[in-house]
């Protein structure tokens, strides 16, 4: 995982949307210090995905800031490899995640549980596991609802 191409897609999603860095990160929407804000789109910290959930509520295309793919080609792009790997099945049991309404809301939610199963785990961020393998291990725990296969 790149930090530093994190951090820049990060600062391009902010223009995008027409915000000042002062607006991401003050208190009325997500609340974080400027000198930490600063780090992720600097890419000297890490984000976790508590954050990402928070950015995307105020309009941040999240997958594209973690992995430089939108949403729907990381979709396309599980679909057209075959299933997603089988270790997602051991992390976390989800079977509330098919009441969220919005795709998008239902990654951001299994990868939030997935980097909480790793973090139980003894997972370390960057050394175990990123961004990308969060995104991956959510696409297929939503799969494994849909399936019936929890």
């Amino acid at each position: 995982m790149n930090l530093i191409e994190i951090g820049k897609r990060l600062e391009a999603e902010r223009q995008r949307l027409g915000l000042m860095a002062t607006e991401v990160y003050d208190d009325k929407t997500i609340g974080i210090a400027q000198t930490t804000y600063k780090n992720y789109e600097s890419g000297k910290r890490d984000m976790p995905a508590s954050l990402l959930i928070k950015l995307w509520n105020i309009g941040f295309d999240v997958m594209y800031v973690l992995t430089g793919q939108r949403l729907e080609d990381i979709a396309l792009d599980v679909q057209a490899h075959g299933s997603v790997p089988s270790y997602h099945q051991r992390l976390i049991h989800l079977p509330d995640i098919m009441d969220l309404d919005n795709p998008s809301d239902k990654l951001l939610n299994a990868m939030y549980h997935a980097e909480e199963a790793l973090v139980q785990a003894g997972a370390s961020a960057n050394e175990d596991y990123d961004y990308k393998t969060l995104a991956t291990l959510g696409l297929g725990m939503i799969d494994t609802v849909k399936r019936g296969n929890t």
